[in-house]
Parts: structure tokens; C-alpha cells; sequence
């Protein structure tokens, strides 16, 4: 959901820089109700990389992340053809991590979740030519 500016909703895609969907892009296409956005990621996704839990529980194998950057706008299409701008995103994500046959807690890149949550907020300014 975007509030201000846009008043829309709908979901998001990962994309490579050709703008084909693929499971790790780096960039992010918003596909809204009147049009789609098209942001850079790559700042995001590299804070992301970066970004080591801030409270991690042995006990409970519990944590959260959090992380921010900044996602210029590359393009839109139908209403929102012609926009530009960037916008300044906050990142949080909640998780409980699985364990390890040896009963550690599993922090890999690999490892799945047992639960986690997450959101995105954003500020930024947008303008359309």
C-alpha cells in the first residue's frame, strides 16, 4: 500500500535490470492498481546483506533486522508513466530461526524460518513529467 502522493495499493515483483522477474533481483517493480513503479533496489539489497540481527536470542533462536536505504525511481507506466524521484525506506523483519540437528540455532543463508515478519516503510518525493 502507498499513501500520499500515490494513493494505491497491489503487490511488489523482484526483477533483474532488464525489468524480468527473477526470485533475487535488484530491482522492484510495483505492480499497482493504475500502473506499475519501477525502483532501484540495489542500495536496499545491499543494506539487507549487510544487516545483522540488533537482538539475538540463543535460547529462543529469536532476532529482528533492520535496515534502511534509499530506492531512486527508474520508471512508471499508465498513471504513473513519466514519475521520478526516490524514495527513503526503512526495512524490519522479525524472525525465529530453525535449529541445527545439534540443536544450535541456524543462522545460514539457507536456513528457512520457522516464522518470521516483516514490513517496508518509505518516505520520499516523487514527481511526474
Amino acid at each position: 500500500m502507498i499513501t500520499g502522493a500515490i494513493g494505491d495499493y497491489g503487490k511488489n515483483v523482484d526483477v533483474n535490470s532488464a525489468g524480468k522477474p527473477t526470485k533475487n533481483g535488484t530491482n522492484t517493480r510495483l505492480v499497482l492498481k493504475k500502473g506499475t513503479i519501477l525502483t532501484d533496489g540495489t542500495q536496499l539489497q545491499a543494506a539487507l546483506q549487510n544487516a545483522q540481527p540488533t537482538d539475538f536470542n540463543d535460547a529462543t533462536c529469536t532476532g529482528s533486522v533492520s535496515a534502511k536505504a534509499s530506492a531512486p525511481i527508474i520508471s512508471g507506466t499508465k498513471a504513473y508513466a513519466g514519475i521520478t524521484g526516490s524514495v527513503d525506506l526503512t526495512f524490519e523483519f522479525a524472525f525465529i530461526a530453525p535449529r541445527t540437528s545439534g540443536g544450535k540455532c541456524d543462522l545460514s543463508q539457507q536456513a528457512k524460518s520457522v516464522a518470521q515478519w516483516g514490513v517496508i516503510t518509505g518516505t520520499g518525493t516523487v514527481s511526474f513529467g
